[in-house]
């Protein structure tokens, strides 16, 4: 049964990696050659680099929920940024379950770095897989980024928009149902922690759209706020559940709770754009002035002065508060390291959330452009340093002083992110939709979308 289960495994990567080819000679979808055998090559990697470990069957089932989890991811983060109610919120549980799933596998193993080359096979196959899906959908529904082309975002249409969706109705439904059921049959000990992890779930993906479109936009006002938010409702979510082991009773109104949370912050953020005129692909083919880059780095001065203050001063600042600090163990399970002055343990857990925020808004503005290469590339650094802060949080769950560490950093890291992307994506030309000439092929991308 067990090398049923594991053949199964591998004849389901290998299909999935056999997208491109699918959707170009089977759906019709012209996909590139590169397209085609990139996610091939790395689920065909993935799943034979797990039978290289001592335990094949525990690699090989993380490296499977690690690649459903980011095409779920990137399927999620294209679809944030686009129109569609029902095709968010579907991304959305989607993604939230992968994430819980394998969080749940994650915190189970114990032995986390035997899993990073698996791990980062998943994110390359599976986000170049969910890249050329997600891309499907967007053109067979014609869904456009641009939300200030939406009219249905003018004055006096905004709550029709919401009132009159079917999907929001039905999300907010099966969450309630799922509440009074648990609310009847639970444990008062998950029943106490359903509605933190409900309320928690909600606030906390509300916030990320929020804070995900806005890094695909620029303003760095918006970008900073956001984070704040959202990088608290994350860190305090993720480490409630790491807390109480997630328990898969939670899994469900995990996942309707941060889709509903979802799909309601697109629909808040999409009314920010439109009403500050707030498109992506801004930056192509602009200069920055002066004024607006002095204005721009003001964020980033008063994040980091804060982020400094908390390193140095946390111990006295819970010490004052009558709070006894606990051990914290270094982000990379190195020998020694554990010893090393607390201040250094933080700059260190400052400096993966920072690289990892980064990073992600690297990779997400890169999955949502139309350039292969970036995509791949931001994708290698990504997987390596997520896998560190997945295990940060793990280890440390317990810790409370790491939230304010990880919120800061994490605001920086989204600053700069999206710094480096406009950099490069004005490099590449690359932009958020797929440009077509008149008879349908794809087109050289031109200069930036303007009003």
């Amino acid at each position: 049964m067990f090398n049923l289960q594991m053949e199964i495994l591998v004849l389901i990567s290998l299909l999935t990696g056999f997208s491109g080819f699918i959707l170009n000679y089977g759906l019709g979808f012209r996909v590139s050659l590169t397209n085609r055998i990139v996610p091939l090559a790395c689920t065909t990697i993935g799943a034979a680099s797990a039978f290289l470990l001592q335990d094949p069957g525990k690699a090989l089932v993380f490296f499977a929920a690690a690649t459903t989890q980011f095409i779920a991811f990137v399927f999620v983060s294209r679809l944030r940024q686009r129109g569609s109610f029902f095709w968010h919120a579907m991304a959305g549980l989607a993604s939230n379950g992968a994430w819980y799933a394998t969080m749940h596998i994650f915190d189970g193993v114990g032995a986390y770095w035997i899993f990073l080359f698996p791990f980062m096979a998943g994110i390359l196959s599976g986000r170049t897989i969910g890249v050329l899906w997600a891309q499907y959908i967007e053109k067979i529904f014609n869904l456009k980024a641009d939300a200030t082309r939406d009219d249905r975002l003018a004055a006096g249409k905004r709550l029709r928009l919401i009132s009159q969706e079917p999907t929001f109705w039905t999300l907010t439904g099966l969450l309630i149902l799922y509440i009074l059921y648990g609310l009847v049959y639970f444990e008062s000990a998950i029943k106490y922690a359903l509605l933190i992890v409900v309320g928690l779930g909600l606030l906390q993906n509300f916030f990320i759209a929020l804070t995900t479109r806005a890094a695909q936009r620029g303003n760095n006002w918006y970008i900073a706020i956001t984070g704040v938010c959202s990088g608290t409702t994350f860190l305090i979510s993720a480490t409630y559940l790491f807390s109480q082991n997630l328990p898969m009773e939670l899994v469900i109104p995990y996942m309707l709770s941060t889709a509903l949370g979802s799909t309601t912050g697109a629909v808040f953020s999409m009314i920010i754009e439109w009403r500050w005129s707030l498109a992506p692909d801004q930056h192509l083919g602009q200069k920055t002035g002066k004024d607006e880059k002095k204005q721009s780095r003001t964020p980033y001065v008063i994040f980091a002065t804060l982020a400094v203050i908390w390193i140095l001063a946390s111990e006295s600042i819970f010490g004052l508060l009558g709070y006894e600090t606990q051990s914290i163990k270094f982000p990379i399970p190195i020998p020694g390291l554990n010893d090393l002055h607390r201040t250094v343990i933080m700059l260190a857990a400052s400096l993966v959330f920072f690289l990892d925020t980064a990073l992600h808004t690297v990779t997400s503005r890169a999955g949502n452009r139309n350039h292969t290469g970036y995509h791949v590339s931001a994708c290698i650094p990504k997987g390596a340093v997520d896998f560190s802060r997945m295990g940060f949080l793990s280890m440390n769950s317990s810790i409370p002083e790491i939230v304010p560490l990880g919120i800061l950093s994490s605001c920086l890291g989204s600053l700069f992110g999206k710094s480096a992307s406009e950099r490069i994506e004005r490099w590449l030309e690359a932009r958020m939709d797929i440009v077509e000439d008149r008879g349908g092929k794809i087109a050289t991308p031109q200069p930036s979308l303007q009003k």
